[in-house]
């Protein structure tokens, strides 16, 4: 009994195993982030080391080789990623963390986009054209940004996209019918003395048919006999004052030629207000206060306006724009005095 009670030496087995316990209980780590930190120390290590062993196999082996050799989940790219941020230190392998998505424009682009966004949409049929916003800001940034980018900041900034919303023909001839009445009514109160009408047009004045080449003594044969084939389209820029025409400016194809233009451009209006339309108002014995014009590419407003001011007579000149079904209702540049004078 006494000889069992009493413990005998230890083993040399136990005291190894007794030392090992002690070293691990020594190395482990004491909480959950220090668990973390040894693991991205060794999995940094691992990374160092397919970065050194592809650098010291150079040139013999790729990107997709190391890859396979050490079960790189990914394949090459992300070797290639690892290879691209390597600078030597274990520290430039380390992941970036980042909170959120970084910020691509400052205050002054967001602003600059929420106007484009502004001016560039239509309340009535047109949802917002993004593709229009991102080229402006290509142009001032030098950023290529994606749609999606554009519409996050949109949502930020608490505009929202609208849909396409289709009219069908029947709301839009009842759109226009408002339009062209609204515009009646308002020049049935005013004189016509004191409106201008401001149109352009063409007249084709016919030419001789060419003939083909014939042997002598045959008679020629026309190639085509429909006259309006072979007119010649002269431009005319014109305007009506009241029962007045005032000196309109024609071009011919020559002109067109020597302008290298095909047709009348804003600036060709523009000329004809300068050098003829203000000119022959101011010598008038009234001024008129109402431009009628129709929508039309040619006529910019604000370079028609900036002419305008230049002449003290037409500095309160209001420009009213007739909608494209009322062209041919209102405007006098169709009635039968302008088409008497233009034959």
């Amino acid at each position: 009994m006494l000889s069992r009670d009493i413990p005998g030496p230890p083993s040399p087995f136990g005291a190894l195993l007794a030392t090992i316990v002690l070293m691990f209980s020594l190395l482990l780590p004491k909480s959950k982030s220090d668990l973390n930190e040894m693991g991205n120390e060794s999995r940094n290590t691992v990374h160092q080391r397919v970065i050194e062993y592809y650098l010291q196999n150079q040139p013999n082996v790729s990107f997709r080789f190391v890859a396979k050799f050490f079960h790189i989940h990914g394949d090459y790219a992300t070797v290639k990623r690892w290879f691209d941020r390597y600078d030597g230190t274990i520290l430039s392998l380390q992941q970036q963390m980042r909170s959120g998505r970084p910020q691509i424009l400052n205050q002054e682009e967001i602003d600059q986009f929420i106007t484009r966004v502004i001016c560039s949409h239509n309340r009535m049929s047109r949802s917002i054209k993004y593709s229009k916003i991102m080229d402006l800001i290509h142009q001032k940034t030098k950023l290529n940004i994606s749609t999606r980018t554009v519409q996050r900041y949109g949502k930020k900034n608490g505009v929202k996209s609208r849909k396409m919303i289709k009219r069908t023909a029947k709301e839009i001839s009842s759109a226009s019918s408002e339009s062209i009445a609204k515009l009646r009514r308002k020049l049935q109160r005013i004189s016509n003395k004191k409106i201008i009408f401001l149109d352009e047009t063409h007249i084709k004045i016919n030419e001789a048919p060419r003939t083909t080449l014939v042997a002598p003594g045959e008679n020629p044969y026309v190639i085509v006999t429909d006259s309006s084939s072979y007119a010649a389209r002269y431009d005319m820029i014109a305007a009506v004052v009241g029962d007045q025409i005032l000196p309109s400016i024609i071009y011919s194809p020559a002109d067109r030629k020597t302008k290298n233009v095909k047709g009348i451009n804003s600036n060709m209006l523009i000329d004809f207000m300068e050098n003829i339309l203000c000119p022959s108002i101011s010598t008038l014995d009234y001024c008129p206060i109402y431009l009628v014009l129709d929508k039309s590419h040619i006529h910019n407003i604000s370079k028609i306006k900036e002419a305008l001011g230049n002449f003290e007579c037409m500095k309160s000149v209001e420009i009213l724009v007739m909608p494209p079904p009322a062209a041919k209702r209102i405007s006098r540049l169709d009635n039968s005095l302008f088409h008497e004078w233009k034959e």
